[in-house]
């Protein structure tokens, strides 16, 4: 594997990882659906003007709507829910959640795309990462935080609408290069996310300036706008079309890993052994989705 590639791979575990812990700092403080528009707007402009400043923006008839339906499913749907599944249900569970990802777009690829075989190894990887993520599930820690049945069927309905995204974009014509994709539908999620948050009625719920510009709130929303948005959607989009899509969403098994452990060290979360069990099931997990996966047959026609 390239180290670009290896490079990429890293940014959509690590930092994704740990985007978890930073969206609870924030939702904490500052209504979920303001916070998600603002994050991914701003997130979007700067991409969309960097790749304008490069000279390297092209928009192919199409690719707009392309963009705006992703933005929709990928952003406004999955960070709606994520954000404020994340006000009732701690940041490791949320994270733990998502890694229902792969499955989703494992039988998607299996019965709508067909472009993946199973075999017994990778069937084995998705057990033994789905064993593994439960087993978190079962010990992450709440930090006095509730957890809500309806949240997490939320944060389950935002995984379907990522993982439908996915696969989606396989057959939409999009914005190219992969940065002018990545900033289109996050400032179109973005601004769609911010119209439900004054639906909501948030903007009269909003925090004093002198509270949103706490240094943990600042650090948290560069975090997720720089480290989370820019670095790492544009390296998974770049990874959706040059590998496997079923190897790309093998992130959503480290994430849960990161996120606890970022957890543990930085909002004094312990893990205990039960859990080191359940890390090591969703890394042998990692490994034998990522080696087991087999491309589909094409099909030869036959001519008469």
């Amino acid at each position: 594997m390239s180290i670009r590639r290896l490079l990429a791979y890293g940014a959509i575990y690590f930092l994704w990882g740990g985007s978890f812990l930073g969206i609870r700092e924030l939702v904490a403080v500052v209504p979920p659906f303001f916070a998600a528009g603002f994050r991914f707007t701003l997130a979007g402009l700067l991409l969309v003007g960097y790749s304008h400043l490069r000279g390297r923006a092209e928009m192919p008839r199409g690719s707009l709507v392309g963009a705006s339906t992703l933005g929709f499913i990928m952003f406004t749907l999955m960070y709606a829910a994520l954000f404020w599944g994340e006000i009732l249900v701690p940041s490791g569970i949320a994270a733990v959640i998502s890694a229902m990802i792969p499955v989703w777009i494992f039988i998607g690829e299996l019965a709508i795309l067909r472009t993946q075989r199973a075999t017994l190894l990778s069937v084995a990887g998705i057990v033994l990462g789905f064993a593994g993520v439960v087993v978190l599930a079962w010990q992450a820690p709440v930090s006095g935080i509730r957890t809500s049945t309806l949240a997490v069927l939320v944060l389950i309905g935002g995984t379907l609408c990522w993982s439908g995204g996915t696969l989606l974009s396989r057959r939409l014509t999009l914005p190219r290069p992969q940065t002018l994709n990545a900033g289109w539908q996050m400032a179109i999620g973005g601004a769609l996310l911010l119209l439900l948050s004054a639906a909501a009625g948030e903007m009269r719920r909003l925090p004093p300036l002198s509270v949103l510009l706490r240094p943990t709130l600042v650090f948290s929303m560069a975090y997720l706008i720089f480290a989370a948005s820019i670095v790492s959607f544009t390296c998974y989009v770049w990874l959706i079309a040059h590998e496997p899509v079923t190897r790309v969403s093998s992130y959503a098994y480290v994430n849960p890993v990161i996120a606890l452990l970022a957890g543990a060290v930085l909002a004094g979360e312990r893990l205990s052994a039960f859990q080191l069990i359940g890390v090591l099931l969703v890394l042998a997990g990692v490994f034998a989705t990522l080696t087991g996966k087999q491309v589909a047959p094409v099909k030869k026609s036959v001519t008469v």
